[in-house]
């Protein structure tokens, strides 16, 4: 990894504390030369790191205007479940039936990796990561996408939750039992747990958006 590289993760990861942790809240503007100042480095990077905040849904970027702390509202929260309620479903009847061996033993050490984790900033890709496993044997190409950029926008709301936790660790419980019923071949038990799971996820993410 490169310097330039190197600055940038630290100015993001910088700036996701900044914005999780409340000092710099939804609506606030995030000016490159006053983060360039303290950070004490050029605006290139502090730039790019914007752009990745952007990619995870931290901020949003107003051509003409600059960078702004997302305001995430619950009317969005229940939009994104809505679609992800309409095709997840879908992607998993076609996926479950094609879990190998594989499968399981990518999920079940991806699950440990997550419990283990107590870095706000990569439990959300984590989490990510294990959607692009339990979807990923589907041949549904186009719902696998829709469902991608919704984990890939998303970020944010995810790790929220992470930070939201009394212990700071992601509860895994539900991923667990979904992929005991996937082994045991019952798929639509499977399915129905983990709608249950997603429901009770965005009630949590609803909530965070209330207390912000």
């Amino acid at each position: 990894m490169s310097t330039k590289d190197t600055s940038v993760n630290k100015i993001a990861e910088y700036l996701r504390k900044e914005i999780m942790y409340g000092n710099i809240k939804p609506g606030d503007q995030i000016k490159e030369f006053h983060i360039s100042k303290i950070c004490k480095i050029s605006r290139v990077p502090v730039r790019e790191a914007l752009r990745i905040l952007h990619s995870e849904g931290y901020v949003d970027m107003i051509p003409n205007r600059g960078s702004f702390v997302r305001i995430v509202s619950k009317e969005y929260v229940h939009e994104v479940a809505e679609v992800y309620f309409i095709i997840a479903p879908k992607l998993l009847k076609d996926a479950i039936p094609r879990y190998t061996a594989d499968t399981f033993k990518k999920a079940n050490s991806l699950l440990k990796k997550i419990e283990k984790c107590r870095d706000f900033s990569k439990v959300g890709y984590l989490i990510w990561d294990f959607g692009k496993i339990i979807y990923g044997p589907s041949k549904l190409g186009f719902m696998k996408f829709v469902i991608d950029e919704i984990y890939k926008h998303n970020i944010r709301a995810l790790n929220d939750v992470f930070v939201k936790s009394n212990d700071m660790k992601y509860d895994v419980t539900y991923h667990k039992k979904f992929l005991d019923l996937c082994m045991k071949k019952q798929t639509d038990e499977a399915i129905k747990l983990w709608n249950k799971h997603i429901h009770k996820l965005s009630k949590t993410m609803s909530q965070k958006t209330e207390m912000e």
